[in-house]
Order: C-alpha cells, then sequence, then structure tokens
C-alpha cells in the first residue's frame, strides 16, 4: 500500500508540474481577436478531448486482448475498464467546457446539427452504457467477456469522432484550431501531455482499487463456499 501510494505521489507530482507549465502559458498567449480571452478554456477543452479518446483507444486494444488472451491475463478486463472510466470522465470534461465554450463564441450551448458534439455525445452514452454493462451482469467471466467485446465495438467510435468534419461535414465546430500564436500552440500541447499524465495517475488508482476489491469479492466467494 506504501508503495502504491508512493507511485501515485510520483506520477500526480509529475502531472502538477507539467499543468502549472500549461497555466503558465495562459499568461503568453495574447487574446484571440475574434472570440476574446473566452479561448482559455480551450486549454481544459482540448487535452480533455485528446485523451478521452486515447484512453478509450487504451480500453479498445485491452478488450481485445483480453478476447484473444483473456484466461492468461484475467485482470486485462480491469485495465479495461478502469480505462473506460477515465475516459469518461475526460469525455465529460470535454463535453462541459465544450459547451460553455461555445456558448461565448457562438452564443449557443449546443447546435444539434454540428456532428463533431453529436458524435461525442454519442460517445459519451456508449461507454456510460458499458460501465452500466459491468453493474448488471453478476458473473466475473461473463462480465469480463460482455464487456470485452463491448469495448472493442465502442472503440469504433474514436474514428467516427476524429474524422466526423471531414466525413460529415462543418456546421459550427472548426477542423482544427490553431489559435494563431506559435505560443498557443505550444501551451495547448503542454496541457495534453499534463493531462495524459494526471490521467493516467487517475488510471492507475482506479485499477489499484478494482483489483482491492476484485479480490475482496473472491475470497468473501471462498469463505461463503467454504461455509466460514
Amino acid at each position: 500500500m506504501k508503495r502504491m501510494s508512493l507511485q501515485l505521489h510520483n506520477t500526480t507530482g509529475w502531472a502538477l508540474v507539467l499543468v502549472t507549465l500549461g497555466l503558465v502559458g495562459f499568461w503568453v498567449p495574447p487574446a484571440d481577436a475574434e472570440i476574446g480571452v473566452s479561448y482559455l478554456i480551450f486549454f481544459f477543452h482540448f487535452p480533455s478531448a485528446v485523451n478521452c479518446l486515447n484512453f478509450f483507444i487504451f480500453a479498445g486494444v485491452l478488450s481485445l486482448v483480453y478476447l484473444c488472451c483473456g484466461r492468461r491475463y484475467p485482470r486485462v478486463d480491469l485495465w479495461a475498464a478502469t480505462a473506460v472510466e477515465v475516459g469518461v470522465l475526460a469525455c465529460t470534461v470535454t463535453l462541459v467546457t465544450g459547451s460553455l465554450w461555445a456558448k461565448a463564441a457562438w452564443n449557443k450551448y449546443w447546435v444539434l446539427q454540428d456532428m463533431r458534439l453529436m458524435t461525442v455525445a454519442i460517445m459519451w452514452f456508449t461507454y456510460v452504457g458499458y460501465l452500466a454493462l459491468r453493474n448488471v451482469v453478476d458473473e466475473p467471466e461473463k462480465r469480463a467477456r460482455f464487456c470485452a467485446v463491448f469495448g472493442v465495438i465502442a472503440g469504433f467510435n474514436v474514428p467516427i469522432v476524429y474524422y466526423s468534419i471531414k466525413w460529415f461535414g462543418r456546421v459550427v465546430h472548426p477542423i482544427n484550431i490553431e489559435l494563431g500564436e506559435t505560443s498557443m500552440v505550444a501551451t495547448r500541447w503542454i496541457g495534453a501531455l499534463a493531462f495524459l499524465v494526471l490521467y493516467t495517475a487517475i488510471w492507475r488508482m482506479r485499477y489499484r482499487v478494482a483489483c482491492l476489491s476484485h479480490e475482496s469479492s473472491r475470497l468473501e466467494e471462498s469463505f461463503a463456499r467454504a461455509g466460514i
């Protein structure tokens, strides 16, 4: 337990250092000529958007690994499940910050006709459904197998979201936001790296909690079978 706390402390520490660098960058880029200082929320929105896709990709790959090698590596299921949890967290931050920024930039919280917005929302509901499925199926192996299949299929949401504007056309959401200044681009990618480290720290923590919960359930079942 002490070792786990130390590892999490180190990872979180690096995340805080990178986040601090990203925040310092807020005072470097000038306000955008068209949207003013409201662009600052982009440095929370973009890193979370990038990393929700990253973690959903991780979950899809791990789900595929479980389907192929689950008997040899049963805990891959827990890695996949906790990756989905972190991905849903990042996706929620993306939707909330995106809506706030949209209100400032477009005077609307949401535009139903915009496929980038709608595909992200559908992706969020899809992975919330994944988490719901884990709570519905009680038998561990069956739950892991069903969720692995779900995780692989749900992974197809990622390229749909990424290419949605190119495939379905742009309504309001821009294809690529550079914000002009080199300093803004640097701040954006430092923020993406910082949030990746931070979300990874959360992922590792959730995985360890899931392992402890899994072990506790296994021991309870063993005691119940032994009549203890």
